[in-house]
């Protein structure tokens, strides 16, 4: 990934079109550079890291001044256009909104059954997200290059946003109360994925429309989350076909 530091040279990046992964700026910096630092980071959903001096000076070899910037290897696509253009053309959207979802194989995992189900994007918070780095895209056997990812702010506002846009929230967890074959995804859907463990954030279950899960047989407690993100798009590719 493209490594854009020093002072100016960041703040042209953020104040351009570039496509910027994650911004790390030192720990020790305030004042108004950082402020604006922090509100160009905000109004574009980019994460924004403090660390400290020897983090930037492992990572940078030369002035850095304090800050540096990722270049996104893939293109952001906004959520709200996204699923504005779909619902225009009559097509009913089928987004997977991951949760928390951190390592790298499994958001790359996912993107690839994505892709091939024929869902029609990804949605990933700015904080708590996998970095789209070459090991996903590595993950996703180049899916990630064919599919639209949607960076938001937080999940929360993004599926207040759904709702309002009349799009059926779907969340998955083992102890949902249907069983995946027993749901209609024939509408426009939103189907939210959380991380192995920590499961969903339950700030989010209070938009669900339907909280299901996979029906099993085994003693294991839960499926690998890009495992059941392949059940979960394989059944509605399958309802429709």
């Amino acid at each position: 990934m493209d490594i854009i530091y020093g002072r100016n040279p960041v703040l042209e990046a953020l104040k351009s079109d570039q496509d910027i992964e994650r911004v790390y700026i030192q720990d020790s910096i305030s004042g108004e550079f950082e402020k604006e630092i922090r509100s160009l980071c905000k109004s574009k959903d980019i994460p924004l890291n403090r660390v400290p001096k020897n983090k930037l000076d492992a990572e940078v070899k030369g002035n850095h001044q304090g800050i540096f910037a990722r270049a996104a290897i893939i293109k952001y696509t906004d959520m709200e256009v996204l699923v504005r253009i779909l619902l225009h053309k009559g097509e009913n959207p089928v987004l997977l909104l991951l949760d928390g979802i951190q390592d790298v194989r499994n958001l790359g995992a996912i993107a690839r059954s994505a892709e091939i189900f024929g869902a029609h994007a990804l949605v990933i918070p700015s904080k708590k997200s996998a970095p789209l780095n070459e090991v996903a895209i590595k993950a996703s056997a180049g899916a990630l290059g064919h599919i639209p990812i949607c960076r938001v702010s937080n999940l929360s506002s993004a599926i207040e946003w759904l709702c309002r846009n009349d799009i059926e929230i779907f969340g998955a967890e083992t102890g949902g109360s249907i069983p995946l074959q027993d749901l209609d995804f024939s509408g426009p859907s939103a189907i939210v994925l959380g991380a192995e463990g920590k499961g969903i954030d339950r700030n989010l279950k209070i938009y669900f429309d339907h909280h299901f899960h996979i029906p099993q047989v085994g003693n294991t407690d839960s499926l690998n989350v890009s495992v059941a993100a392949g059940i979960i798009l394989y059944e509605i590719c399958k309802q429709r076909l």
